[in-house]
């Protein structure tokens, strides 16, 4: 792309999931944030030093804590199955 003027912001903004953030407004404010900073880590990965994959494991954490089912966890989250064991065996 020689010669062209395309920003990191416009890449930005050309990647935003405009369903997912209205889905996500539905949600109480503590599961919003929650989710929200996950999209955010996930559309942001590699451009400054963001953790790729502490904010999956924190979600992860969180769902577990919900009662959600271990199927619905790695879905959500795409952690590794061996991840979903340490994270059960640390609580």
């Amino acid at each position: 792309m020689a010669g062209s003027n395309i920003t990191n912001f416009d890449i930005l903004k050309d990647c935003l999931d405009l369903e997912l953030i209205r889905d996500l407004s539905r949600l109480n404010d503590e599961a919003f944030r929650l989710n929200l900073a996950c999209y955010l880590c996930d559309l942001m990965g590699g451009l400054t030093p963001l953790p790729t994959k502490k904010h999956k494991v924190v979600l992860a954490s969180e769902l577990l804590k919900n009662g959600a089912s271990e199927k619905r966890v790695i879905e959500l989250t795409k952690i590794s199955q061996s991840t979903l064991k340490r994270l059960k065996n640390a609580r």
